[in-house]
């Protein structure tokens, strides 16, 4: 059975900032994609839990997503359609064709 704990608003904010891998937590409020669900959430339902050796873990907020934080990102660039990804796109200039381009 897990053990899911509940941490105070500061703790758990440091717990994600410490273990983000994706352009961070300013707030609880502030929300990721999930890779593994494809769903968005916030810092506030993201489930902490506590392993055998007292090790804090960290798991997606979507009810049945057990996505960790190398799953998680500020926008679904995976997902051409979501209009994030296209203004990322353009920020960055990387709005030329892959036609062309040889494989790996």
């Amino acid at each position: 059975m897990t053990d899911y704990v509940e941490l105070p608003y500061n703790k758990k904010l440091n717990l994600l900032r410490e273990h983000d891998i994706s352009g961070g937590w300013p707030n609880l409020e502030h929300e990721k994609w999930c890779l593994h669900c494809g769903k968005s959430f916030n810092g506030h339902s993201v489930r902490v839990w506590k392993d055998g050796q007292e090790q804090l873990w960290l798991e997606c907020g979507t009810p049945g997503c057990d996505g960790s934080p190398i799953d998680w990102a500020d926008y679904p660039w995976w997902d051409e359609k979501h209009p994030q990804t296209g203004k990322r796109k353009r920020k960055d200039g990387s709005t030329r064709s892959d036609e062309g381009d040889i494989p790996f």
